[in-house]
């Protein structure tokens, strides 16, 4: 069975250098997690995330997934991602999650 929204070898490629769960700050994330659910394979939808430990199972509430996708903004532009179309367009209709977090798109 073929998920929808996987993410692209190429995004997986865009966390290669992130040693950090973005849930417990501990060095042991092991997948990326859709923030949002699988609305979307933009990068800015991606957290890496220990599977068990901090994924499965845990309730993420709105203050959570707005903390997950401004961190996942600020890491790909650090490291020199480039916004496409279809990150704006990601950005626009979930605008809500990126208020007051110092990120201009």
């Amino acid at each position: 069975m073929q998920l929808k929204n996987n993410f692209t070898e190429r995004t997986r490629e865009l966390f290669d250098f992130c040693y950090e769960c973005w849930v417990c700050g501990k060095n042991h994330w092991n997948c990326l997690h859709h923030i949002l659910g699988r609305v979307s394979n933009s990068p800015l939808n991606a957290a890496p995330v220990n599977n068990l430990d901090c994924h499965i199972g845990k309730g993420f509430n709105f203050e959570d997934n707005k903390r997950l996708l401004q961190k996942t903004y600020k890491y790909l532009i650090r490291v020199g991602y480039r916004l496409t179309d279809k990150d704006r367009a990601f950005m626009k209709k979930y605008a809500q999650y990126y208020k007051n977090g110092n990120i201009n798109s």
